[in-house]
C-alpha cells in the first residue's frame, strides 16, 4: 500500500519532469512586464505563470520579489505611491493586497498615461502653435 505522499511524488515526477520544472522556473523569473500591458494584465500573466508549473518553488516573497522585479518602472512607482513607501518593504500579505487593489482600478491607467513625444521638424507646428503665429501676423 502506498501513502499520499508516494502517490503525489510519482504523479508529479510522471506530470511534471525536472526538465519541464525547469523550463517553468525559468519562465517564471524572466517574468516581465510589456510596454503596453496594464498592470492588471501584467498580474494575470504572472498568476497563470505559477499555476502552469505547480511545482516551481517559490515561496510568496519571491514570488512577489520576482513579480515586482519584472514591472515597468511606471508601474513600481505606482505601487510604491500607493504603499506611501516601498511596496517590497510590506509584508507579502499586505504587499499582494495592495497590488491586487491596485491592479482591480488600474483599467490601463497607465497605458493612458504614456507619454510619447511627437516628432517636429523645423517647419512642423501644431493646430495650437499655427493659429498663434496667424493671430500674431493678423495683430501686426
Amino acid at each position: 500500500m502506498q501513502t499520499w505522499e508516494e502517490v503525489v511524488e510519482k504523479f508529479l515526477k510522471k506530470y511534471f519532469p525536472e526538465s519541464k520544472a525547469a523550463e517553468g522556473k525559468m519562465e517564471i523569473s524572466s517574468f516581465h512586464q510589456f510596454p503596453n500591458e496594464s498592470l492588471n494584465k501584467a498580474l494575470d500573466c504572472f498568476h497563470g505563470l505559477l499555476k502552469k508549473m505547480l511545482t516551481h518553488g517559490y515561496r510568496d516573497p519571491v514570488q512577489l520579489n520576482i513579480f515586482i522585479d519584472g514591472l515597468r518602472p511606471q508601474s513600481k512607482q505606482l505601487l510604491d505611491a500607493s504603499a506611501r513607501g516601498k511596496i517590497k518593504l510590506k509584508s507579502p500579505e499586505e504587499a499582494m493586497r495592495l497590488i491586487e487593489n491596485v491592479a482591480a482600478n488600474d483599467h490601463a491607467i497607465l497605458c493612458d498615461r504614456a507619454y510619447t513625444p511627437t516628432k517636429r521638424g523645423l517647419l512642423e507646428l501644431t493646430d495650437q502653435d499655427a493659429t498663434l503665429a496667424q493671430n500674431k501676423l493678423l495683430a501686426q
